[in-house]
Formats: C-alpha cells, structure tokens, sequence
C-alpha cells in the first residue's frame, strides 16, 4: 500500500451517498467482476469446451483430459496458498496485476500443446497464477472496501462467475470454430495482459488510499494507512490449524463450492444424457447462467439480512433438492427449466459466501491472514467433485451416482455450517 498519501484534506463523502458504493468503490467491484469471469472461464466452465476440442485435434480421450484436470485444479490450492501470503506484504492490485500477466502466457502456451503432458503442466500453471487473480486478491479487495456490506458488493462482484458461464462458455466454442484453437487462445493472451496493465492503473486497496470512506458510510472511521500496512496479524498458520472455525469454514462450504462444480462442470454430458443435442445443452447452461445473475443478488440480500450463516444453510438445503431433480428427471422442458433455474441460483451464490464468512468470523483487519489458509484448504475439498465423478462414471456409467453421493456431502456440508460461529473474532475497524 501507499504510505505517503495524507488523508486530512480529503473531501467528506456526501452523507446523502452513503448507502451507495461510490465512484471509487464501483470500479473496484466492477474489476473484480471481469478477474472472477476471467478465471470462471479459463479453470472451471471452459473445461466444457477445452476438453472435447483438444481431444478431437489431437486424437485423445474426453476421459482422459477430465483426469488430468485434477493436478491442475490441486495446484490452484497451492497458488492460494502462495499468493494469500503475498497478498499479506504486496496487496490485491500487485497480486491482480502479477497474476494476470503471467496467465497471458499460460494461455497463449494452451493453444499449442501437442502431448499430455503439456495439457497437465499448462493446467498447473493457469490454476497456480489464476488463484491469485480469480481467488485471493478480489476476495481481500471487497473485505478492505467493504467490511459491512461485503455480501451485497461480493453478490455483484462474484456475477463474474454466471457470467463466465453465460457468455464464455458459448463465445470459445464460436472462437475455436471460427478462428482456431491457436489464434483463440493468441487473443486471450493478448485480453490478460490488458487486464494486467488496467488492474495496476484501476484497482487500490483501500478506500482510505484515495481518500474515501469504508463501505462509502462517512459515519465510519477510516484508517490510517501507517496502521492498515504495518498491521501485523495475530493469527498465524500454527494458531489458525487450530481455530475450529477456520476448519469448519474450509470443509463447510469447500463441500459446497464442491457440489457446484460438480454440477456445473458435467451439466452439459448429463442433459444430452437426457436426449437434448449440444446446441440445447449448451443454452441450458447459458440460461443457468442467467439466472444465476438475480441469484446472487438474491444470497447478498440474504447474507446482509439474516447473517452469512443462515444464507449459507439455505444454499446447502436448495442444492439437495437441485441433486434430487437431476437424478429423477426425465426428458421433460418442465423438469428442466425447474433443474435449470436452480442450478443457475445455486451459481450464483458459493464464492461471495464463502470469502464473505471469512470476513464475518475474523473481520477486516485479520481477514487477509485467515483467507490464505481457508481458500486453499476449501479449493482441496472442492477439487474432490473430480474423482467422485470419475469414480461413479467408471463403476456405474451414469452421473446419477456421483449426485448421489453429493446428496450426502451437501447435508454435512449444511451441519458444519451451523456450528460455524456468527461473531467477529478478529479485529474490526469502526
């Protein structure tokens, strides 16, 4: 952060604003909204496009590359974990500006792999740098701006997310048919290192940087910027491996954020499963995007009204009935738009209650320590969707099983969500 900026003559905010996010607060939302569908696209929904593409260019199985996605997905737990503890020394708008510059390599390196293991190393690398970008830095930037209102700002910012799988899900099927792989993947490059270059001109870490308030309210105290950059962290790794809180966040809603990729990721095989033919498939999964637009605004009403816990349990309860319709339906429109707007609900919820618990439980001050340990774990049990899935397609030859067992982790994910604790244990600001 900059320690040279002095706040004392900094304009007031206009008290008449303050139930708004400001000028300075919508760029930092709307920033984090284009890192979230960033990563969306390029490590979660695009494996719908990726894998069969390459596949068929290079004479390989679907099969095999969804394995070989999992080192990838593992190594984004290891980026977590890196770059939540640079986050610590460096802030969001280096990690934002660093991450990015080096995916635009990871990507341009994926459109010209030709064996194995160059899908499985360029996996590794895109989940490394993306969990910075994607994961950790907008994360600690909505908490730093917003520390009371963080739901309804992470609902908005984590739209990135629907968003991805609205819209970039359909326009790199349209890329790769046009234009190529190859040139595709060239463009992409070229898009990640404008991001790089923008994050570093737009994004500031705290409102109190530019002189503006926390959470745009001219009733609460900044802070100055001495305090926030030589804030030193109480919670260290060895104290938080024995905070059951921490541990109940990364189980609890990482068995969430679990049971929604695993839906999201096979949507598409499970509806032509159904007898719907790709085309379908795929505007079944832009219409869950869609409505994963209201959702989320729906989970930050929630969040800010009942609390993040009682949100969270709701998600968890919905995702049980959305598993129940996707093993009992049938090639029924009804069944399927029902099935759809759930899914699409559920899209647009896991992230921004996640990362808004984190804030919850240890507060703005201790939230960037806590979150370098949380995401990771919560990524490592996320991550189990693909060998479950691998496993029921193997034994049973239908998704069915794997929504099965998901049934299961979503009612435990719904119990450690409960004995989650709803106070503040860090230190608060105001």
């Amino acid at each position: 952060m900059d320690k040279t900026l002095n706040l004392a003559g900094a304009a007031p905010a206009d008290p008449a604003r303050r139930t708004g996010f400001g000028a300075a607060g919508w760029r930092m939302i709307l920033f984090s909204v284009l890192m979230y569908f960033a990563y969306a696209g390029w490590c979660v929904d695009g494996i719908n496009i990726f894998a069969p593409a390459l596949a068929a260019k290079n004479g390989w199985s679907t099969g095999q590359l969804l394995t070989l996605v999992t080192p990838g997905a593992l190594f984004g737990v290891v980026g977590s974990a890196v770059f939540g503890q640079v986050l610590i020394k460096k802030g969001p708008r280096w990690v934002m500006s660093f991450c990015a510059a080096c995916t635009a390599v990871a990507v341009f390196w994926f459109g010209r792999i030709t064996t194995l293991w160059e899908f499985t190393a360029v996996f590794i690398v895109m989940n490394f740098f993306a969990a910075g970008f994607g994961f950790i830095a907008p994360g600690a930037l909505m908490n730093y701006w917003f520390p009371r209102r963080k739901g309804m700002a992470l609902a908005i910012a984590t739209s990135g997310y629907p968003l991805a799988t609205a819209l970039f899900v359909p326009l790199i099927a349209v890329m790769f048919n046009t234009v190529g792989i190859g040139a595709s993947t060239a463009i992409w490059a070229g898009v990640f290192l404008l991001l790089a270059a923008a994050a570093w001109l737009v994004i500031r870490d705290t409102p109190e940087e530019i002189g503006c308030f926390p959470d745009n309210d001219p009733q609460v105290d900044r802070a100055r910027l001495d305090e926030m950059a030589g804030y030193v962290s109480p919670l260290t790794v060895r104290r938080l491996l024995k905070d059951r809180d921490m541990w109940l966040i990364s189980v609890g809603w990482g068995c969430l954020w679990m049971v929604t990729v695993g839906i999201v990721v096979q949507l598409i095989p499970r509806l032509m499963e159904l007898g719907y033919d790709e085309p379908q498939a795929l505007g079944f999964l832009s219409g869950a995007a869609l409505c994963a637009l209201p959702g989320g605004l729906m989970w930050g009403w929630l969040d800010q009204k009942f609390g993040t816990k009682v949100a969270s349990a709701i998600y968890g309860a919905m995702y049980i009935v959305t598993l129940v319709l996707l093993i009992t339906q049938t090639h029924s429109p009804v069944m399927t738009f029902l099935t759809i707007v759930l899914v699409g609900a559920g899209l647009g919820g896991i992230k921004n209650l996640i990362t808004s618990m984190v804030g919850t439980v240890y507060g703005r001050y201790d939230f960037t320590a806590a979150y370098r340990l949380v995401i990771p774990l919560s990524i490592i049990v996320r991550t189990l969707c693909f060998p479950i899935m691998g496993l029921c397609m193997q034994q049973f030859h239908t998704l069915s099983a794997a929504y099965v067992v998901f049934i299961g982790v979503d009612v435990l994910a719904v119990v450690l969500v409960l004995l989650t604790t709803s106070r503040c244990k860090g230190k608060t600001l105001g």
